[in-house]
């Protein structure tokens, strides 16, 4: 269970969300017919209704919040063609020979990603750095990365100090098509194109059922009924009502952020976004001259300060400064799955629904979005080899993350104090 301070951390406003305040993309009433019926405005939701207003649909969206009013306004902002959990070895295990067009398409769909996005805080690369790794393990890894297809290039300790201002790491990876973005920015240049192209974003309207008829399929909202050809569910870790299913059918963990106040970042020539290898994973990016955003899993609990006082010390350890408490802080939700890969959810021909972005949110929800509507209108897109998913995840796979987390925190601690 979290406490009272995470679970108002989950509902405060994300520093995207601060800057750029929730505005109301289309008012309008609900169409009675929509040949595609799109269920989330989130990234996932926006690219599927933008991919099938391209294809000559009519499209409607609807919303239980505001536009990236779930994960897509709240993350961190990372766009890495890469997914998560995973090494070169590992997906190729998973995927066979499925590996190399996989990550093409997410590494073109990253490049996409940019040429949307507003330039507003836009930053081109991000780095992997290593830790407890073999000597020379990222040339290993970055060359098994390239077999794939993927443009990777090894780091060296003087190179990565350069990049990110801290000795802390002796290796890495430089992935140059990779980077950072405003999450949310993003997500509104993606509902303004919807709307630009006639498509109808309803907000605030619930989808609470989902029916298939011989004819068309039902959908049951807030504000009546409309009837869709097709029916696009997107809810992913914030699914409810008609999209609770994408919900259950990953595991979530709260993943909490902040922004802090760090006056050395200086030192960096250009301070890369970074998420290094780490079960519980150290990640940071610069927001402005002076400002970091940073974060960490939540475990239960744990109280909101504990998360903050953790942070600074990695601050303190990366940087070498001592900063004040956070200038902002909040949590968002990531959906976790067992192979670490999303899961596709059929209920018939006409009703697809995915989730289990497992951290890696922007550019695989964007091929997720567009690969899946191209599947749903009878196009012929990209093979995703993934599997699909009916069942419920359950809390084991929180349980395990979490205990995995709690025990790479330990093992942290121990070296510090043994150093």
């Amino acid at each position: 269970m979290h406490n009272q301070a995470i679970s108002e951390m989950l509902a405060a406003p994300s520093c995207w969300q601060k800057q750029l305040p929730c505005r109301t993309a289309r008012a309008g009433n609900l169409p009675f017919e929509s040949d595609v019926v799109i269920v989330g405005a989130g990234i996932g939701g926006l690219a599927a209704a933008v991919r099938a207003l391209e294809s000559g649909f009519s499209v409607t969206v609807l919303e239980a919040g505001e536009v990236g009013s779930g994960a897509s306004g709240r993350n961190s902002g990372f766009v890495v063609p890469i997914p998560s959990r995973h090494s070169p070895e590992s997906l190729q295990h998973l995927l066979g020979e499925d590996t190399a067009p996989f990550l093409a398409a997410l590494c073109e769909t990253a490049q996409a990603v940019f040429e949307y996005a507003p330039p507003d805080l836009t930053i081109k690369g991000w780095v992997q750095p290593m830790v407890g790794t073999a000597r020379d393990g990222a040339n290993k890894l970055a060359k098994n990365w390239m077999r794939l297809g993927v443009k990777v290039e090894p780091m060296e300790s003087e190179t990565l100090e350069a990049a990110l201002g801290t000795t802390e790491y002796a290796e890495g990876l430089h992935f140059s098509d990779a980077g950072a973005i405003n999450p949310l920015a993003f997500v509104y240049q993606l509902a303004d194109t919807v709307n630009r192209k006639g498509g109808h974003i309803i907000e605030r309207c619930t989808a609470l059922d989902v029916r298939p008829q011989e004819r068309w399929i039902t959908v049951q909202t807030q504000r009546g009924e409309i009837r869709a050809g097709r029916v696009f569910i997107a809810g992913n870790a914030y699914g409810s009502a008609a999209s609770l299913k994408t919900r259950r059918a990953i595991s979530p963990l709260a993943l909490t952020l902040a922004t802090f106040a760090v006056p050395q970042l200086y030192r960096a020539e250009r301070l890369l976004p970074f998420s290094d290898n780490r079960k519980d994973m150290w990640f940071a990016r610069r927001l402005g001259p002076t400002k970091l955003l940073t974060g960490c899993f939540a475990l239960p609990l744990q109280r909101s300060l504990a998360c903050s006082a953790l942070l600074q010390d990695r601050i303190k350890r990366l940087y070498g400064n001592v900063v004040k408490e956070p200038e902002h802080q909040w949590a968002g939700w990531v959906g976790l799955t067992p192979d670490g890969m999303p899961k596709i959810h059929h209920h018939d021909e006409r009703i697809i629904g995915w989730s289990g972005c497992n951290g890696r949110g922007i550019a695989l929800s964007m091929l997720m979005g567009r690969t899946l509507m191209d599947r749903l209108c009878g196009g012929n897109g990209l093979h995703l080899p993934l599997s699909s998913s009916t069942l419920k995840a359950g809390n084991a796979l929180t349980w395990l993350a979490q205990m995995i987390i709690a025990l790479d925190r330990r093992k942290q601690r121990r070296t510090v104090l043994a150093s």
